[in-house]
């Protein structure tokens, strides 16, 4: 092979070397776009409480959330193109948790009172409910509002919002707080309290859970107030606040929100 002939057969040879390592590099970043592109899908923790039937529950079977909000926050979250893992934490510390980054979305039974507001921002109501209360099945009384708790000590969820307000009418004997539903039903049936308030739709799954044994959900009592429900963010989230009322009214168009509420039974709708 002549001297020319040598140094072509370099030259071609190391052309080839470059245009591969081209080709590969390409292919890398080619590859890397995908890859970022798989790991920006946004993931938000979700705080929920542990034993609020229906509203959100923690299955001790499973070791899944159940619920009708975790269930509508899952499906919000696929329309709106990002998933959620959840957390379990008592209603009272929720917007604490929110406020101090421990969690990025509350989904539970929470209404968008004026005070809240002014700390965290909520989406679009999901559906609305008020109080219930239950009792002893000795105790026969048809109590019918809180003008009924006369003389009585009562027992109410720590966090809710009717509790200040019942508390306020200065009717009851006493009123005590809760941070757990069963440690409240466990005073209604020791006699400790008369009755036991929480969320109408969480009294009921309760009952129907078997939780409730010994005592009765008084139906012909009225709630105070009805009041919407609906996830809360931090404040300055707004395109992802945006993402999920989009997400909720595209739910509430086509059925499958109303079809969810219904699924566990919710007696109020904000529709």
């Amino acid at each position: 092979m002549s001297s020319y002939s040598s140094v072509a057969a370099v030259i071609k040879n190391k052309t080839k070397y470059h245009t591969s390592r081209l080709m590969l590099a390409g292919a890398l970043v080619f590859t890397g776009v995908n890859i970022a592109h798989a790991a920006d899908t946004l993931t938000l923790t979700a705080g929920s409480t542990p034993s609020s039937r229906p509203a959100c529950f923690l299955d001790i079977t499973t070791g899944k959330f159940e619920g009708y909000m975790p269930e509508i926050a899952t499906e919000v979250a696929r329309r709106a193109g990002f998933k959620l893992t959840f957390n379990a934490i008592p209603f009272s510390a929720l917007l604490q948790s929110l406020l101090t980054n421990k969690i990025d979305m509350i989904v539970a039974g929470m209404s968008p009172t004026a005070q809240r507001k002014t700390k965290v921002d909520f989406s679009e109501d999901i559906t609305s409910l008020g109080e219930g209360i239950y009792a002893r099945n000795d105790n026969k009384k048809q109590y019918k509002t809180p003008q009924d708790f006369k003389g009585e000590v009562i027992g109410i969820m720590a966090g809710a919002d009717y509790g200040p307000r019942i508390a306020a009418m200065h009717v009851a004997k006493e009123v005590k707080y809760y941070e757990s539903p069963a440690d409240l039903a466990r005073d209604v049936q020791l006699g400790r309290i008369s009755v036991g308030i929480d969320d109408y739709p969480i009294i009921k799954g309760e009952a129907a859970a078997g939780s409730l044994k010994g005592m009765h959900v008084v139906e012909s009592y009225q709630p105070t107030q009805v009041d919407p429900i609906a996830f809360a963010f931090r404040k300055g989230n707004d395109a992802l606040v945006m993402k999920v009322n989009k997400a909720i009214d595209s739910m509430k168009a086509d059925g499958s929100l109303q079809k969810i509420l219904s699924k566990w039974g919710m007696k109020y709708y904000a529709g």
